[in-house]
């Protein structure tokens, strides 16, 4: 039995009690101790969210348990290591009605309990300045004069016009809707998002549908959480559910502005994981296999027509 097992408790003030080690996590019952890469202003932040959440009413099953002096987490040595609630949960199934709908109708309700917050995280940029920095054009510029290319530059010319159109169609039709003013009156009323949905970030306990993993909430346009989960769920699944069918659970909930559906369009039409693939290649800091940037490449191309067309289903 590992040392930590018996020693961790004890710094949350739980004496003579002994964790149970799993996949280097410590597990109490309803509470985990775990190794955090986060830093301790950051933990701090969350902390802070979870404690103003939970005070508004938004059920939390990972919100973080602070020790008896009130501190959110504990050093030893160069590792910190936070105590959370742990509860048993399972991440929803795409493919099912079911469990989408919990996971919407849980999204939106945060989103409603997630506003005007003492001490909001920080403010995440507007998607108009966001879109108009991603641009293909520098690096098609810098190929279009190289007199050798390799075969993922030819890969990325012979794709770039099509993608390059998305983009600027994506950025007319933000443009052409009320973005900014749904985007500062967000800003100036602290609406958060959680900012990095993915199923995981959804927990099903007991048929109760919970919001986890807050480490990247930010204040921004709720939208974007919307966009997020439908980008996930155009990728990933059979796509069997339509889109305007996840908008209307989630307006059950919490009402919609009137251009919803064409912000959230154009967040879903602008071309994401091509660009995100594109900068990793030509990053002076490159990091990756190139047999694996390669597949993830042929997988983002493989996938456009089935991805367009649900897509398109907001258009």
């Amino acid at each position: 039995m590992s040392d930590l097992a018996k020693a961790l408790p004890a710094y949350f003030g739980l004496s003579g009690v002994t964790a149970v080690k799993e996949r280097g996590s410590y597990l109490l019952n309803s509470a985990k101790i775990h190794k955090s890469n986060s830093t301790p202003k950051e933990i701090y932040a969350r902390c802070n969210l979870s404690q103003q959440l939970e005070k508004a009413g938004q059920p939390l099953a990972d919100a973080i348990i602070p020790t008896p002096e009130g501190e959110p987490f504990v050093s030893l040595g160069c590792e910190i290591y936070v105590m959370t609630k742990h509860l048993a949960g399972r991440e929803p199934s795409l493919d099912s009605l079911s469990d989408m709908k919990m996971a919407l109708e849980a999204l939106a309700s945060f989103h409603k309990t997630a506003r005007n917050l003492e001490n909001p995280p920080e403010v995440c940029p507007p998607l108009t300045e966001i879109f108009a920095k991603e641009s293909l054009a520098p690096i098609v510029k810098q190929l279009n004069r190289r007199p050798r290319l390799t075969d993922f530059d030819v890969l990325i010319l012979k794709h770039a016009d099509f993608y390059m159109k998305q983009a600027k169609t994506a950025e007319q039709i933000l443009t052409s809707t009320d973005y900014d003013n749904l985007y500062q009156e967000a800003v100036t009323n602290g609406h958060i998002c959680h900012s990095s949905l993915k199923e995981e970030s959804f927990s099903i306990h007991d048929e109760i549908c919970y919001i986890t993993r807050l480490n990247d909430a930010r204040v921004n346009l709720q939208l974007e959480d919307i966009a997020a989960i439908l980008r996930r769920y155009a990728r990933k699944s059979s796509r069997a559910i339509p889109a305007k069918q996840f908008l209307e659970i989630y307006d059950n909930v919490l009402p919609l502005p009137a251009s919803a559906e064409k912000i959230i369009y154009a967040q879903l039409l602008f071309p994401w994981s091509f660009l995100k693939i594109v900068s990793q290649y030509y990053s002076k800091k490159r990091n990756f296999i190139p047999a694996a940037i390669n597949s993830r490449m042929d997988a983002v191309l493989d996938e456009q027509e089935g991805y367009g067309e649900y897509v398109g289903g907001l258009g």
